[in-house]
């Protein structure tokens, strides 16, 4: 390879040095091929704009392809001769490539900055997912929001300076630090159900059978959480008529939609509430989906909420009464 590929752009690194060619490799000098490879990696890469959602994964798959070709040790080092570029950064653009690939098309279509990008592929493919389709529905979304929904925001150097706080404002700071963890883990639960449902209602689409007990079996116990999340998160506590029993989650205001989905999960969470084989289809249609999709994409409900609701699922929610799938 030539001393230093002359390149255009801004990424270019304008060094006097070793040639890029002299990269210690494992064992050996690299081949012929594996070099011209090198080069045309090193050549797009600099060419390539950063601030780019295109080019963002563009970078991510030249940075994989010079790190599968350069030694270990050698990567960093190989960067240094043609580009700015830390190690830190190019695999953030890989995370890019390997863990975005599938949302490619979204991410483009809405010109998401590789910054966010950058978080978004911290988080795990449900709960990326998820993010992905918040987007799609017309959110702005930035770094700070990706890294709360994510439950990524940076952490104080110990949970315990959180704990640890006196107060009124020490207690919402608790509150806080509790809320954004249950949060996703209630995304995640409730995005990979509303999945599970889509993908079971696909035969119906061809005039086949939606088996019920199947997807009892993938769902139920996800409901049961995701149930104790939302009234972990959302629902208050209320006395019962013994004083010395404990308090236990209040229904959320009638009416609303995110009482509708506490009360749908709670259904969800027990088989023998679910509907007879000939009402099956139509309440996962009907009610089911269009609820999982208000909280997991905030997609707005069809018609008044109080609708979608029927009175099997009013009845309090005690899921100590609940039979065992």
């Amino acid at each position: 390879m030539n001393k230093v590929i002359k390149l255009k752009e801004n990424n270019q690194k304008k060094v006097k040095g070793e040639p890029a060619s002299k990269v210690p490799a494992a064992a050996g000098d690299l081949t012929p091929e594996a070099d011209n490879a090198l080069r045309r990696a090193a050549e797009k890469i600099v060419s390539l704009n950063r601030d780019s959602t295109h080019h963002a994964f563009e970078l991510g798959a030249c940075f994989a392809e010079i790190k599968a070709l350069v030694p270990e040790k050698g990567f960093g080092k190989y960067l240094k001769t043609f580009s700015d570029y830390t190690v830190r950064s190019a695999w953030n653009y890989i995370s890019i490539h390997e863990r975005l690939g599938a949302h490619r098309d979204t991410l483009l279509k809405h010109a998401v900055l590789p910054t966010v990008m950058f978080e978004l592929a911290k988080g795990e493919p449900a709960a990326i997912e998820a993010v992905v389709a918040r987007m799609d529905g017309g959110e702005r979304i930035k770094v700070k929001d990706v890294r709360e929904m994510l439950g990524t925001k940076p952490k104080p150097k110990s949970d315990a300076s959180i704990l640890n706080a006196g107060g009124a404002a020490g207690l919402r700071k608790v509150a806080e630090w509790k809320l954004a963890q249950d949060a996703v883990k209630f995304g995640e639960l409730v995005s990979g159900v509303l999945k599970e449902i889509e993908k079971a209602l696909e035969p119906f689409a061809v005039g086949r059978v939606v088996w019920k007990s199947p997807l009892q079996k993938k769902v139920v116990h996800d409901c049961r959480h995701a149930y104790d999340l939302i009234n972990s998160i959302a629902a208050p506590l209320q006395a019962q008529m013994v004083k010395t029993e404990h308090w236990r989650p209040a229904n959320l205001p009638a009416g609303t939609g995110w009482r509708e989905v506490q009360k749908l999960l709670y259904r969800m969470g027990g088989v023998e509430s679910w509907p007879a084989r000939v009402d099956f289809v139509p309440w996962l249609q009907n009610e089911v989906v269009p609820l999982l999709r208000f909280a997991v994409h905030g997609e707005p409900l069809p018609g008044e909420v109080d609708e979608i609701g029927n009175a099997d699922g009013e009845a309090a929610c005690d899921q100590d009464s609940r039979q065992a799938a």
